[in-house]
């Protein structure tokens, strides 16, 4: 995956520039490219591979932006899913888009759809370790995301 790519770049040419600011911390890119890679072994040791589609239910932080880019680094589709979405609404993609798992926080809408792995992602948070860090995929025809519309003038 290109994205993928991008980001050992941006890590190689500027390691020690910002690549993520929140409220109480700041990421460089080499920090950014190390913890993706050890997310994407996590995704990895949990069975997803290229191809697989995986649902993020969480709000616009840095956990969020890493789990899209560990997503692109294996190949996985990320299905974001906006976290103001009724659990309806939610159910209603998560039927449509069949992700093999899903990433969420607890504060977050319960779908009830079910999928067939899932993670509260404040409760048990993803095991990361630098051990065996899969090899970037490099696919310019993957898909990187799966992302639905607000569905204002019907299901989303």
């Amino acid at each position: 995956m290109i994205h993928a790519h991008s980001l050992g770049r941006a890590a190689r040419y500027f390691p020690e520039r910002p690549a993520l600011a929140a409220a109480k911390t700041r990421t460089t890119f080499q920090e950014l490219h190390d913890r993706v890679g050890c997310i994407a072994a996590a995704l990895d040791r949990h069975g997803f591979k290229a191809g697989d589609r995986l649902a993020l239910l969480l709000p616009n932080e840095p956990d969020y932006i890493e789990l899209v880019y560990a997503c692109a680094w294996l190949g996985v589709i990320a299905v974001p899913l906006n976290t103001r979405l009724s659990v309806k609404e939610i159910d209603v993609i998560l039927s449509d888009a069949n992700p093999r798992g899903l990433i969420r926080l607890s504060s977050l809408p319960v779908p009830t759809v079910q999928v067939s792995w899932q993670l509260v992602l404040d409760q048990e948070p993803l095991e990361v370790r630098s051990d065996s860090v899969p090899d970037p995929i490099y696919d310019p025809d993957a898909i990187l995301a799966l992302i639905y519309t607000s569905g204002t003038t019907g299901q989303p």
